[in-house]
């Protein structure tokens, strides 16, 4: 064990309050003790309390050494050690060069990948891929396959009169083995199959196996066995998961597990690995630099054959191991590692029963005295041989170091396996009145609210609870896995206090003593988690009102919001309670970073991952960002000072961006601290006047429907729940990020230390929907995000693409008259009628079909009776749109049925020749978590997912069907960021692809000057339709009006376009505005610069809702140049 200076040092080393409370119920509690102390309670919480205090210090060490422990296990060494099962003693080199190497050592394979990059994984649902959905047979799955062949193919059998099923076809970009997957799929069904286990993989339980054959040189390892080729092809089984090798430096990944959407079957994951190709400036790798680094290294155990054609079985060996070293020699232990002192220590006392699983579903620990209780009667430990060695026990486990921590995990345990929780509003309703207010002032007895009470003239007076008929403790910490009972963070509550420890039973009572006697009708609002099951001193004043909204909730009930008026005369509030199954809100994996877990319905003690870093009770602390820390707006304005940001920066809504808090790693100052050296300085691309004015805008405009004139909101309504805003003004020409607006998150100026653990919680539960995520370009993932018709910009480019080898194509975009389209259209059999609203122009109401806005055909649109790309994106037609993607798109072969929509590429890339929107997308950054640091972070930086220089990529759903092909081309389907957005219109303005950048420089060093890439396409009929939007499109009613100084001349400067794309019933909406302003268009404006937007959950479109925000600042933009020109026009 290291010495005690060690444990001082610790950063993560803290008193556990919940610990206190946990021993202050060792008296004959029916969970953690089942036994009754005889004596006054207030004597035994004194005595838990100082023997708590006594051994916190014995906690810290022995969790410092543990948190060593887990460290070192990531260490070559540790690591090693997950590999001696299946190859003890053995020694093998990992090469710093890509290869692939795969070896049999014994009765088990070694394989080693190094230097490789995992391409993105590709995800097939094998529901999907059922010949029949009620039967078991898989039709074949074809991996690796060239268009080309694939077209002919299904000509082929077309032509024969036996149309061929193809489903989930997934396309290479480069020369590969042919894979194909099939077999039956019969049995019990996945939905209680086994997880995969910590390193990404694990056999399917009560699934048979699948087959797979290929076609080439290539060799397979998998949990079945090993097979090579013989013939020029091979088989091999597949059960849960393996791995074809070819060509000494290509690997494909084959992983089957469960599905929450495919309980029947699961899913396969796919994920090609090779050499990464030189990164484009800007743009993120797959994978991390430092994991890039380091090598994939896996065991599998094999059968007796390893010879070509031949598969060998694993039978009952050991699973497959994982682990990732760095280049290097290494040796694995001959022999296994010895357990830990307090696994043996756990293990003993289990097996003397001495620690067992109660009847309540909680872990129980014998009493420290229980030798003294059982003479003094018959207790719950009566089937305990009381013996020398459980005497040795029992003082080992309350007297010693790993006995703590073995005490600390069966509290973490307990923790996890109920909850029951309250917090009181923070403020009164606004109909509450002036007695409302007071009440819940004074009410609100937690440590945070006793100054509010103070003030009152009233004395704290402190929550107490009651459970199993004794005094319960009290916790103001929630276990992490309570975040997931909320879809979105609460806002406008006190901290969280709860019942720390359970002595037993499922229920307790809340009690708040009154400082006086209640006049009566006082109001009092809590939200419990929980549920209610009486209610003494007080009436509701009206039915609970569920509010559990998270995806762990399996009833809305579960979290109540109680509205309370005290009655008369009261001296005390109780509420009797039920506590929650916390283990249910658990997902599956959590357990793996806690020592205790259930096995076959009795307590185990497990090792932790050698990746999960430091147990549960020893929690490494943050890396703070580093004091001396300077950031500057791109003008030298301060954004960052002392270790916080400053007032402006906050007010302009940069705080989640710069970071809230010293434990916020993905902020920017977070992600500085990580760099070596102790101090730093930054300058941002940021505008801070600029940012100002989007984040006012957007707030008054976007959020509230207000206006904004002058720096005021005027008319702003409340904002309806759940809405968000985001927005990005950038400089085309070099990339920078002017402003970086988003409105909607939490009120993050209020992070005291319980807000801040709840809000930290949140962000680890369901990191996409955190408050600290970055609405600019940081997405969801979700429906919310779709950027609808502002995408049809990709879609004109991906068009422009094609029509550069379709002379009718390109006719088609020029203009052709009303009809000759329809003309051809009927000629080539395709159901598209200009004067139809819908696409396709015979399907019902009840038929898949894409319709235009309000129902209208397109003639109306036509300019001098001809109909072409401009037109369609000056007045955003979605069946030209449908229609005109479908004769692109390859896939369809050009039919007007039939083809082969489902593809998929197994990397990026793979599609380009075939889906020229897919091909546009991929060329403007969809797809690729592009990075704002403009080359100035270290090219081994260790990136996170949602680090404040790193967007979410922009996202198009797989495309399965031929509608769902329509859906695309029209933007649904798919989600994107307003940084996005903004480089789509930025490209079409410069021709050519923007790279972004927010940091300017680093400690003296300028951001690289990325070149930009022309696009290669015809531009004139995009700019053209973009310019209409604003003229005279979907646009032109925010734009249209006088609006102050300078309009007329930005209306002049100003394409973009209009965006509006429906969420659920259809009757809110995602709404957009993108485009770009030419240079010159306002005073001061020497270079282009473009912005892109959104608003969700809006009852309006984007020209009425979006377009509006962008009209704002731009107003705000010319007059500040105008106030420039005239002061330095101004006589000396």
């Amino acid at each position: 064990m290291p010495p005690f200076a060690a444990a001082l040092a610790w950063p993560g080393a803290r008193l556990h309050a919940a610990l206190l409370a946990w021993r202050a119920s060792w008296p004959r509690s029916g969970a953690a003790v089942t036994l009754r102390r005889p004596g006054p309670l207030a004597v035994l919480a004194v005595a838990a309390i100082a023997l708590a205090a006594a051994g916190a210090w014995t906690i810290a060490v022995h969790a410092r050494w543990l948190d060593a422990a887990a460290l070192e296990s990531m260490a070559p060494d540790g690591g090693l050690a997950a590999l001696q099962p299946l190859l003890p003693g053995a020694a093998f080199d990992v090469p710093s060069g890509p290869a692939v190497r795969l070896e049999r050592r014994g009765g088990a394979a070694l394989l080693v990948l190094s230097g490789l990059r995992p391409e993105p994984a590709r995800r097939i649902d094998l529901c999907s891929q059922l010949a029949d959905p009620g039967g078991g047979r898989l039709l074949t799955l074809r991996i690796g396959e060239r268009f080309e062949d694939v077209a002919a193919l299904a000509a082929r059998r077309a032509a024969a009169g036996t149309p061929l099923a193809l489903r989930n076809v997934v396309l290479a970009d480069e020369a590969m083995p042919r894979i194909e997957i099939g077999g039956a799929v019969a049995g019990r069904g996945m939905a209680n199959a086994a997880l995969p286990d910590a390193a990404g993989a694990g056999a399917v339980l009560g699934a048979p196996p699948l087959m797979l054959r290929w076609q080439g040189d290539a060799r397979w390892i998998g949990d079945g066995g090993a097979a090579a080729p013989a013939g020029g092809s091979g088989t091999a089984a597949l059960h849960g998961q393996g791995w074809l090798l070819w060509g000494g430096t290509r690997a494909l990944r084959v992983l089957r597990r469960p599905s929450a959407a495919c309980a029947q079957t699961g899913e396969l994951v796919l994920q090609l690995y090779r050499p990464a190709p030189g990164a484009a400036q800007g743009v993120a790798q797959t994978a991390a630099p430092a994991a890039a680094q380091r090598a994939l290294v896996a065991a599998f155990a094999l059968g007796t054959d390893f010879a070509p054609g031949a598969a060998g079985s694993a039978g009952s060996a050991p699973g497959p191991a994982e682990i990732r070293l760095a280049p290097g020699s290494y040796r694995v232990p001959q022999a296994a590692p010895a357990r830990l002192e307090d696994r043996q220590l756990f293990e003993q006392l289990r097996a003397h029963g001495l620690v067992r699983l109660g009847a309540g579903g909680l872990a129980e620990l014998a009493p420290p005295d229980l030798f003294a209780w059982r003479a003094a009667g018959p207790t719950a430990w009566d089937d305990v041989v009381l013996d020398d060695e459980a005497r040795r026990l029992l003082q080992h486990v309350y007297g010693r170091a790993d006995g703590d921590y073995v005490r600390e995990q069966l509290r973490i345990f307990n923790g996890e396996r109920r909850l029951l929780a309250w917090r009181v509003q923070d403020a009164a309703p606004a109909d509450a009145g002036a007695a409302g207010a007071d009440a819940v002032a004074a009410l609100a007895a937690t440590p945070l609210a006793a100054g509010a009470m103070a003030a009152a003239g009233m004395p704290a007076l402190p929550w107490r609870a009651d459970a199993g008929g004794m005094p319960a403790p009290l916790a103001h910490d929630m276990p992490a896995a309570a975040a997931r009972l909320f879809a979105r963070l609460p806002q406008g509550w006190t901290p969280w206090q709860r019942i720390g420890a359970w002595p037993a039973g499922r229920s307790a009572t809340l009690r708040l003593p009154l400082a006086a006697p209640a006049q009566g009708g006082e109001r009092l609002r809590l939200m419990l988690a929980g549920r209610l099951l009486d209610v003494r001193g007080a009436l509701l004043a009206a039915a609970p009102v569920p509010a559990c909204s998270g995806r762990a909730c399996r009833t809305p009930d579960q979290v109540q919001v109680l509205d309370l008026r005290l009655a008369p005369g009261a001296r005390e509030l109780a509420l009797d309670a039920a506590s929650l199954g916390l283990d249910a809100l658990a997902m599956p994996g959590d357990a793996r970073y806690r020592h205790l877990a259930l096995e076959h319905g009795r307590l185990a003690w497990q090792a932790l991952p050698a990746h999960a870093g430091a147990p549960a009770a020893a929690p490494q602390s943050p890396v703070p960002a580093a004091p001396a820390l300077r950031l500057e707006d791109r003008s030298g304005a301060p954004l960052w000072r002392d270790g916080a940001p400053v007032d402006a920066a906050r007010g302009a809504g940069l705080a989640a961006l710069l970071g809230v808090h010293a434990g916020q790693q993905s902020g920017l100052a977070g992600m500085l601290g990580r760099l070596p050296g102790g101090a730093h300085r930054a300058r941002l691309t940021i505008d801070l006047d600029l940012q100002r004015a989007a984040q006012a805008a957007l707030d008054c405009i976007g959020l509230r429907r207000g206006r904004w004139e002058g720096g005021a909101c005027s008319g702003a309504q409340a904002a309806p729940d759940g809405r968000q805003a985001g927005l990005v003004l950038l400089d085309a020409e070099t990339g920078d990020i002017l402003a970086a607006a988003g409105s909607g998150g939490a009120d993050l100026d209020r992070l005291d230390g319980a807000r801040w653990r709840e809000l930290r919680d949140f962000d680890r539960a369901d990191p996409a929907a955190s408050p600290l995520r970055l609405p600019a370009w940081q997405h969801d993932g979700g429906a919310e995000r779709s950027p609808g018709s502002t995408f049809k910009i990709v879609s004109a480019l991906g068009l422009e693409r094609a029509a550069r080898a379709d002379r009718s194509l390109d006719a088609l975009l020029d203009g052709l008259p009303l009809p000759a389209i329809n003309a051809l259209a009927r000629a080539r059999g395709f159901d598209f009628r200009t004067d139809a609203p819908s696409y396709p122009a015979a399907a019902g109401k009840a038929a898949a079909r894409i319709t235009n806005f309000r129902d209208q055909g397109l003639d109306r649109r036509a300019q001098d009776g001809r109909l072409g790309l401009s037109q369609a994106l000056t007045y955003s037609l979605n069946t030209w749109f449908a229609w005109t993607g479908e004769l692109a798109d390859r896939s369809l072969l050009g039919l007007p049925s039939g083809g082969v929509p489902d593809l998929q590429p197994l990397a990026p890339g793979a599609l380009d020749d075939v889906r020229p929107i897919v091909a546009m997308a991929r060329r403007l950054g969809f797809g690729q978590a592009l990075r704002l640091d403009g080359g100035l972070l270290p090219d081994d930086y260790t990136w996170s997912a949602w680090d404040a220089l790193q967007a979410t990529p922009a996202a198009i759903d797989p495309v399965h069907t031929r509608h769902e092909l329509r859906q695309m081309a029209i933007g649904l389907r798919m989600q994107a960021t307003p940084l996005q957005m903004a480089l789509a219109a930025a490209a079409v303005g410069q021709g050519a692809v923007v790279r972004p950048r927010l940091l300017a420089d680093l400690d003296g060093r300028a951001a690289v000057d990325a070149p930009q890439q022309p696009l290669g396409v015809r531009l004139d009929r995009v700019r053209a339709g973009l310019k209409g939007v604003v003229d005279s499109g979907t646009a032109a009613g925010a734009f249209g009006s006088p609006g102050g100084a300078g309009m007329e001349a930005i209306r002049r400067g100003l394409s973009g376009k209009t965006g509006t794309a429906p969420v659920g019933d259809g009757r809110l909406a995602t709404v957009w505005f993108t485009g770009w302003l030419e240079p010159h268009s306002v005073p001061g404006q020497a270079h282009r610069l473009a912005l892109a937007l959104f608003v969700s959950r809006s009852e309006a479109t984007g020209g009425e809702h979006a377009a509006p925000v962008a009209a704002a600042l731009l107003r705000h933009l010319a007059a500040r140049g105008a106030q420039k020109t005239q002061a330095h026009q101004a006589p000396k």
